[in-house]
């Protein structure tokens, strides 16, 4: 995955030790998000935009909470069982970049798709005469048309992963984690042991990427919120969980 960056993730080893930094990390910025409503660091800064601001916002607090229950699972030796965690860490990453970039045309765009989603959500409850869910507000009377490349992008993660410096090494390990986060062969596979063909209760792996990788994405999420905000409370936390890990990482670089 390019960005700028001082070094690079292949030259991290996969062990406990880059382990333990990983997951200090995480609880830095985790404790900053705590932290963040009680210190006036919501407040928007003027070059962000009332409507980018909320998803924003959201999209990060998401990218944090998730990957601190991939940092809770390999506490407790479950690092398999972290794919669709990692999977959904990763996306949100990008698309928080995309949005931010894109202002309030991408709005317009998961917009566009949130009504598409809620309208088809409608009628199928209809159709099997379930009831609307407690609290279910929106109701669009029409299905709003697709279209446009920013909708295209929004609803095609390879899409958008396409308009960034090495976009195809932000997306084959969404592909690889998401034979994980879905029943599929390699996912049973995890557990029977390769030497013997016995079946295991637990995943059978040695590798901590997962948690590195999404260490790596709440760092860049930090990275891509922090201009949006006027207080640099959240930007020294992210600071701090860069010395943590040992590496500094930039936002993803566009493509021209």
């Amino acid at each position: 995955m390019n960005s700028e960056s001082t070094s690079s993730l292949d030259d991290f080893k996969d062990d406990q030790v880059t382990a333990e930094r990983a997951t200090a990390a995480i609880r830095i910025v985790t404790a900053a998000l705590d932290a963040i409503g009680g210190t006036g660091s919501l407040t928007r800064a003027p070059s962000a935009t009332a409507r980018v601001f909320p998803l924003a916002f959201g999209w990060f607090a998401a990218v944090v909470r998730s990957a601190q229950l991939v940092a809770l699972a390999h506490e407790n030796g479950l690092r398999h069982e972290c794919a669709a965690s990692a999977r959904l860490v990763l996306q949100h990453t990008v698309a928080l970049q995309w949005l931010i970039e894109g202002g309030d045309p991408a709005v317009d765009a998961v917009e566009a798709n949130g009504h598409r989603r809620a309208f088809d959500l409608v009628k199928e409850l209809a159709d099997t005469g379930w009831p609307l869910p407690a609290g279910f507000t929106m109701q669009p009377s029409a299905r709003p048309p697709k279209g446009g490349a920013l909708e295209h992008q929004f609803e095609n993660f390879k899409a958008m992963c396409a308009l960034y410096d090495g976009g195809d090494q932000l997306y084959v390990p969404y592909r690889v984690q998401s034979g994980n986060a879905h029943p599929s062969y390699i996912g049973a596979m995890a557990y029977l042991v390769p030497e013997t063909g016995e079946l295991s209760t637990t995943a059978i792996t040695d590798s901590y990427a997962y948690l590195i990788d999404t260490t790596r994405c709440v760092i860049q999420a930090g990275h891509a919120l922090v201009p949006l905000l006027v207080d640099t409370f959240l930007a020294e936390a992210v600071t701090r969980a860069e010395a943590t890990l040992g590496i500094e990482f930039g936002l993803w670089r566009r493509l021209p």
